[in-house]
């Protein structure tokens, strides 16, 4: 199952990339919070709504030293590594280099984004 996560974690960053709305509406989980280096918090609809106006245009995205953990009854899965994220952000192109958490809940809609949460690296 941790290969299925990382796969679906793939088609988020694409999703996000692509600006797929359509997509990112199956991918996130309806709970979802997005919580931002900046300590902003997203809902489903309002980082849907960034990506679509947006306020929110990934470039590109890399990523290191992912680990993934099958955690309770094999329901959620604990994502933790390394990213490099091009995004512009409120008009202003950012390079962020952070370490992340997100979380991925097993529905019967299958695997769905439920958490993000990242933490700038020093420089």
């Amino acid at each position: 199952m941790t290969a299925q996560i990382e796969m679906m974690e793939e088609r988020r960053w694409q999703a996000m990339i692509n600006e797929d709305l359509d997509a990112l509406n199956v991918l996130l989980h309806p709970q979802m919070r997005y919580t931002h280096s900046n300590a902003t918090v997203d809902t489903k609809d309002s980082y849907i709504a960034a990506i679509e106006n947006k306020t929110f245009d990934y470039r590109n995205v890399e990523t290191k030293d992912t680990e993934v953990q099958l955690i309770g009854e094999n329901d959620l899965g604990l994502v933790n590594g390394k990213a490099l994220i091009s995004v512009v952000a409120g008009g202003r192109e950012l390079s962020l280099d952070c370490r992340y958490t997100c979380i991925w809940k097993h529905t019967e809609n299958g695997w769905q984004f439920l958490a993000w949460h990242n933490t700038p690296l020093p420089k």
